[in-house]
């Protein structure tokens, strides 16, 4: 677990709130794979079998559900399943070591982003592996050299940046113009989470009409950091530029 309470907060205070509260019973009577899971301790004790038992992953999957936006949305399953995993964010950090002086913090929100965004439905196994790989990338597309000093430049879903201009690039290096407002409703309903795409949609306006400190106003209204915002950004341009394809083939 971590023991700097300044990475993801104390983890004494989290076992004294949660045990304090009958918070994992309570949890139970929603993800029944946590029944018998009275006390963090209990749950530790399970977190710490031997690699042939199955079940620690079973509870991480939970806990993943119970905190994921659009599953319990519970502030302290994210917790701790970020102390759970303190050990992936240690190993990732001294990877990454020189990537960044903040790198510890930006492994580890990038981690909380991946719990809180995991496609449970579409991923119910192998969690912790499918965290360590997303964070991974979304780390390295994050801290890569040409993105650092302008994060707005780096990726980018069209060759000019134009999110109105989203579309396949054929033989002859063309784009395919598509509809780019039903292109954002499929993308939505195919997983993507809405509140990117709505991030998105409002730096472009911004950008659009040649705002001053566009981002910098949209970040402010949304209660994050302008690095979010880019980073947050760059995934939905990732997603949407990966799915334009697959629209493309539904809509023809």
């Amino acid at each position: 677990m971590f023991g700097d309470p300044t990475i993801v907060g104390s983890w004494p205070a989290l076992t004294a709130r949660l045990d304090n509260g009958a918070v994992l019973a309570r949890w139970a009577e929603a993800e029944p794979e946590l029944s018998g899971l009275t006390t963090v301790a209990e749950l530790l004790a399970v977190w710490s079998e031997d690699g042939g038992s199955n079940r620690t992953d079973v509870v991480l999957a939970a806990l993943v559900r119970l905190a994921a936006v659009d599953g319990g949305r519970d502030d302290d399953a994210l917790l701790l399943t970020l102390h759970l995993l303190s050990g992936l964010v240690w190993t990732m950090t001294a990877q990454f070591k020189d990537l960044s002086p903040d790198i510890v913090a930006v492994v580890a929100g990038e981690l909380a982003c991946q719990v809180r965004l995991y496609p449970w439905r579409r991923r119910p196994h192998a969690v912790a592996a499918n965290l360590r790989a997303e964070t991974r990338r979304a780390v390295l597309a994050e801290l890569r050299p040409r993105s650092r000093r302008h994060p707005h430049r780096g990726e980018l879903l069209t060759r000019d940046g134009d999110v109105m201009r989203l579309g396949s690039t054929t033989a002859d290096d063309q784009e395919e113009d598509v509809n780019v407002v039903d292109l954002l409703q499929w993308a939505v309903q195919s997983g993507v989470d809405a509140t990117d795409v709505a991030l998105l949609i409002a730096t472009e306006c911004g950008r659009d009409f040649h705002e001053r400190n566009a981002d910098q106003r949209v970040a402010a209204a949304h209660g994050i950091t302008t690095r979010t915002l880019y980073r947050r950004r760059r995934r939905t341009l990732t997603a949407l530029r990966d799915m334009a394809p697959q629209y493309l083939a539904a809509v023809a």
